[in-house]
């Protein structure tokens, strides 16, 4: 295992105790904001660290955040806006 696999999976797994911990302890719906954004953050590293996106050609790379960033927009608008996820 590389230096920078162990480094990421290392960032994954405190950003995952991150998210547990925003969601034990605090209220709020910026709370499952924060919460995606670091899901969405974790996705980008698995995608660019160990699918190796990082070191692809500049298209794909480009596909590939591009993809991320709607996919998070779309998430946390859906989250925002939907009457289902308002707190009553």
């Amino acid at each position: 295992m590389t230096r920078l696999f162990f480094l990421t999976w290392l960032f994954l797994s405190l950003a995952s105790l991150l998210s547990w911990w925003l969601d034990a302890s605090m209220q709020g719906v910026w709370v499952g904001t924060a919460v995606l954004f670091v899901a969405f953050f974790k996705a980008r590293m698995v995608l660019m660290v160990f699918m190796e996106v990082r070191d692809a050609t500049p298209l794909l790379r480009w596909v590939c955040e591009a993809w991320l960033g709607i996919a998070c927009t779309a998430v946390i608008a859906t989250y925002w806006f939907a009457p289902f996820s308002l707190p009553g």
